[in-house]
């Protein structure tokens, strides 16, 4: 699993998110452990998904299903 430095958030599914600037790519950790790597993502998503207030609403409202995606672990 590549570097991305990855951050806590407050959300009864998701357990961390994390971003790589230069290539745009989310991603995020489970509360399950499972990781996944969202691809063609702009960083202003990323600050409003860590900035919502209901993060894992905003995870499945406008990311999945939206972003191609890749399971990392």
């Amino acid at each position: 699993m590549s570097e991305i430095k990855m951050e806590k958030v407050v959300s009864s599914n998701i357990y961390e998110v994390g971003y790589d600037k230069e290539k745009q790519v989310l991603r995020v950790k489970f509360t399950n452990q499972t990781v996944y790597d969202y691809f063609g993502v702009q960083i202003e998503t990323y600050r409003q998904l860590k900035a919502s207030a209901s993060v894992g609403k905003f995870f499945r409202q406008l990311i999945k299903g939206v972003y191609a995606f890749k399971k990392v672990w």
